[in-house]
């Protein structure tokens, strides 16, 4: 745990790790390692969520992934569907939080390739929500057919995006859950 004065700038002022960063972003500084990142004061834990945040906005990856931190999840940073796909395929996630208006794929592709992949491996179906500032009644069908799950829509306040990772990730112990959403796929 980290001392009060250590958190303290020589102006007095506050000052966090994660503000240094989102104020390096917005000025232009965009660090490389952002991309496919936890953050720097996460420790690896297999009780916290996994959750992964895909958003070709810097800032937007950064707000979220730093929220879910707060709340003691454990967020993975993904800048392009492409990451998200390799991101998904490799890795157990109990949560993929996906922008759809990004660089190729974007975020429709890279959540059919997600099902095409958990189909074909017979793994757990994810749960995909749309993090957008982009979808219409028109896009319904399209939201259905590539497998997301749910919208969130941009810009979204701290609650409602607690309120989502809630409804899918904390709702049921781990194990059930994954049981649960294993059976419904199955089905």
């Amino acid at each position: 745990m980290r001392a009060a004065n250590d958190l303290a700038a020589p102006s007095g002022r506050l000052r966090s790790p994660a503000l240094d960063r989102l104020k390096r972003l917005i000025a232009g500084d965009a660090e490389s390692a952002w991309s496919v990142t936890l953050p720097a004061h996460d420790t690896p834990s297999t009780d916290r969520p996994l959750i992964l945040v895909v958003d070709d906005n810097p800032v937007n990856r950064t707000l979220a992934g730093e929220l879910l931190s707060c709340w003691g999840m454990k967020p993975l940073l993904a800048a392009d569907g492409a990451e998200a796909v390799a991101l998904a395929c490799e890795l157990r996630l109990d949560l993929i939080l996906m922008d759809l208006q990004m660089p190729a794929p974007d975020g429709f592709a890279a959540t059919a390739q997600i099902r095409r992949f958990e189909r074909e491996h017979g793994r757990r179906r994810v749960p995909v929500v749309a993090y957008t500032s982009a979808t219409e009644s028109a896009d319904q069908p399209r939201l259905r057919d590539s497998g997301i799950d749910d919208v969130l829509h941009k810009p979204a306040d701290a609650q409602a995006i607690r309120d989502c990772v809630t409804r899918w990730c904390l709702q049921e112990p781990r194990p059930q859950r994954q049981r649960a959403a294993m059976s419904a796929h199955d089905a």
